[in-house]
């Protein structure tokens, strides 16, 4: 699979009375996707990549009100201003993007050395979630009784992470066990007589809550 190139030009963009260079034109990046020796236009790829994919209003960082939509198979948070669309780059100032209308949350965090956003499922205690969205290549029929499968985007299920001495380790049954052991047979009783399952996300901050007393 051939990789997209990516040309990164720098705007300046009006939020506000501050400038900021916030944008990477992003217009050309999604438009045309190249695989192998195949030429796709992004319109033929089945599904979305988007979380949704209307922009909505949001504040990132301390600028406030941007047309802003995240790309889970680029990581990636793309903003609209005069018809077109920029990615937010990966700054520390630019860390916190959230939506107005939703009330999710995202925060730029490193993980595993590198720079991802997390949707912020709990404050405190913290709980984050990876959403991430894969590309499935076109499958050829292997007879004439098959028909082919288009290229698509499809969601995986996400991974959550729990905050354990200021690192996030992954929020799973198997990771728990390992990192809170001490805790292990109170927290099955806990979860047994509450009927929490590490499967509801609705339950995870509730297992957290429990993990840091």
């Amino acid at each position: 699979m051939k990789k997209i190139l990516f040309i990164f030009i720098i705007i300046p963009y009006q939020t506000l009375s501050s400038q900021i260079a916030i944008g990477v034109n992003a217009q050309t990046f999604f438009e045309t996707l190249y695989f192998k020796n195949n030429k796709y236009e992004y319109k033929d790829v089945k599904g979305t990549p988007y979380l949704n994919p209307n922009f909505q209003v949001a504040d990132i960082g301390n600028y406030k009100d941007i047309p802003t939509r995240y790309n889970s198979y680029t990581d990636s948070f793309e903003f609209k201003k005069d018809d077109l669309i920029y990615v937010v780059p990966k700054e520390d100032n630019l860390s916190k993007i959230f939506f107005k209308t939703t009330g999710k949350t995202f925060i730029l965090t490193t993980l595993d050395n590198t720079k991802v956003y997390l949707e912020q499922i709990s404050s405190n205690p913290l709980v984050m979630k990876k959403i991430t969205t894969i590309f499935k290549d076109l499958k050829k029929a292997s007879s004439s009784y098959e028909q082919d499968v288009p290229p698509s985007f499809e969601n995986i299920p996400p991974k959550y992470y729990i905050s354990k001495d200021g690192k996030l380790i992954e929020f799973s049954k198997k990771s728990v066990s390992a990192n809170f052991s001490e805790k292990e047979k109170a927290l099955k009783n806990f979860m047994k007589q509450n009927n929490l399952h590490f499967e509801k996300e609705s339950d995870l901050a509730k297992i957290a809550d429990f993990l840091s007393k």
